[in-house]
C-alpha cells in the first residue's frame, strides 16, 4: 500500500481561506481597512460555498470585530449572527468571541440589557467549559475578565436606566480588547 502524500480537496479549500484570512490580519495591522473587508469577504464567500461552518463562524467573528470598531454596527450584527448561526457546536473560543463581539456592538448601540446578557452567556459557556475560568486557555482567560469587567460596567448602566435615568444622557465608553490574532502579528 502506498501512502498518497498529495492534499486533498479540503485541505486546499482550509488552505485558501486560511491565507484570505492571514491577508486580511495582516492588511488589519496595517490598518487597511478596505483591504482587510475584501480579503474577508473573499474568505467568507468561499467558506459559506463549500459549507465550512467552522471556518464560516471564525470569518464572521473577525470580519464582526473590525465592523464593530469602525462603527458599522448593523453590518457587525448581521454578520455576527450569521456566525453565530454557522458555528453552532463550535469551540468554546469561537463562540464566545462571537458573543464578546456581539456584546460590543450592542452596547455601543445602546441596548445595555442585550449586551449584559451576551456576556454572561460568554462567560458562562467557560466556566461550563472549564470549571475553572482560570484552567481555561490564556487567551480566554484574558476575554473572560475583560468581559467580566465590561458586564460589570453595563450592570451599573442598566440600574441607572432602571433609577430613570435617560440612557442617552449616559456617556458610555466601550474599550474593545485586541483579538488573539492581532496580539499574535504584533
Amino acid at each position: 500500500m502506498t501512502n498518497d502524500l498529495r492534499k486533498s480537496p479540503t485541505d486546499e479549500v482550509d488552505q485558501q481561506v486560511r491565507l484570505w484570512m492571514e491577508q486580511a490580519h495582516e492588511a488589519y495591522v496595517r490598518r487597511l481597512i478596505p483591504r482587510v473587508i475584501h480579503y474577508f469577504q473573499r474568505a467568507l464567500t468561499y467558506a459559506e460555498e463549500r459549507g465550512l461552518r467552522r471556518e464560516t463562524a471564525l470569518i464572521c467573528r473577525d470580519l464582526g470585530y473590525v465592523y464593530v470598531r469602525e462603527g458599522a454596527l448593523e453590518q457587525a450584527l448581521a454578520l455576527l449572527d450569521r456566525g453565530l448561526a454557522a458555528g453552532e457546536g463550535a469551540e468554546v473560543f469561537v463562540r464566545v468571541g462571537l458573543l464578546a463581539n456581539k456584546a460590543s456592538a450592542l452596547a455601543r448601540r445602546g441596548s445595555y440589557r442585550e449586551s449584559l446578557a451576551l456576556l454572561e452567556e460568554a462567560t458562562s459557556l467557560i466556566g461550563a467549559a472549564y470549571g475553572n475560568p482560570a484552567a481555561a486557555p490564556s487567551q480566554l482567560v484574558h476575554s473572560y475578565a475583560g468581559m467580566r469587567r465590561m458586564a460589570g460596567d453595563l450592570r451599573r448602566v442598566v440600574e441607572l436606566v432602571d433609577m430613570g435615568i435617560n440612557p442617552e444622557r449616559l456617556e458610555v465608553e466601550i474599550k474593545s480588547q485586541r483579538p488573539p490574532w492581532l496580539t499574535k502579528k504584533s
